[in-house]
C-alpha cells in the first residue's frame, strides 16, 4: 500500500504499518502508538507526548525520527534512518526503554537528552554523532557501534557502559554521576574522560 500524503496517528490510538509506503511525514499524537514493519516513510516520524514509536523489520525513514515527551522510541532490526534519531524529555520508568537503537543504521546523529528510563544504542552504524546529555536515571548502554563522528556523554545520572565502540571522532565523558564504565573502544580522535 502507498499513501501519497502525511499520516497522523490520533490521540490514544495504535497504527501498524506493514510493508506500507508513506510519501510524507508521520505524526504520532498524545498517547498514541506507531508500529512500522518493513515500511518506507519518505519524510519524518514526529512523536509528541506519544506512548511508543517502534520501527523494525528493515523499515526505512528518509528523514528524522523525533520523540519529545514520548515514552519510548525503538529502532531495530535493519531499520535505516536517513536523518537523526532524537528523544527529548522522555518520562519513562527506570526499568523501561526510553530509547533503543539496535542493529540499525542512522545516517545522522543519535541524541537523547533530559530523559528518564533506559537508553541503549547497540550494534548500530551512526554516520554522525552519538550524544547523551543531561539524562536522569539510566541505565545507559552504548555498545559495539560504529560511530563516524563524536561520542559525547555529558551530565547524565545513573549507571552507564560505553564498550566496544569504534569512534571516528572524539570520545568525551564529563560530569556524569556516577562515571560510566568505558573500555575496549577504538577512538580516532581524542579520548576525554
Amino acid at each position: 500500500m502507498t499513501i501519497d500524503d502525511n499520516v497522523e496517528v490520533p490521540q490514544d490510538t495504535t497504527l501498524t504499518l506493514d510493508n506500507t509506503t508513506i510519501k510524507g511525514n508521520v505524526y504520532v499524537r498524545s498517547g498514541a502508538t506507531l508500529y512500522a514493519n518493513s515500511a518506507r516513510i519518505i519524510g519524518n516520524v514526529q512523536a509528541y507526548n506519544a506512548f511508543l514509536v517502534d520501527l523494525r523489520g528493515s523499515t526505512y525513514v528518509e528523514e528524522d525520527v523525533q520523540g519529545k515527551a514520548t515514552r519510548s522510541v525503538i529502532v531495530l532490526g535493519g531499520t535505516r534512518v536517513g536523518g537523526n534519531v532524537q528523544i527529548e524529555e522522555a518520562i519513562t520508568p527506570i526499568d523501561v526503554d526510553a530509547l533503543v537503537v539496535e542493529g540499525a543504521t542512522v545516517d545522522g546523529d543519535v541524541q537523547a537528552q533530559k530523559s528518564s528510563g533506559r537508553l541503549r544504542v547497540k550494534a548500530s552504524q551512526i554516520g554522525g554523532k552519538l550524544q547523551f546529555f543531561e539524562n536522569r536515571t539510566g541505565l545507559y548502554e552504548i555498545m559495539n557501534n560504529r560511530i563516524d563522528g563524536d561520542l559525547q556523554f555529558f551530565k547524565n545520572q545513573g549507571a552507564g557502559t560505553i564498550t566496544g565502540n569504534s569512534v571516528g571522532g572524539n570520545l568525551q565523558s564529563k560530569e556524569n554521576s556516577p562515571p560510566p564504565t568505558i573500555e575496549g573502544n577504538t577512538v580516532g580522535g581524542n579520548l576525554e574522560i
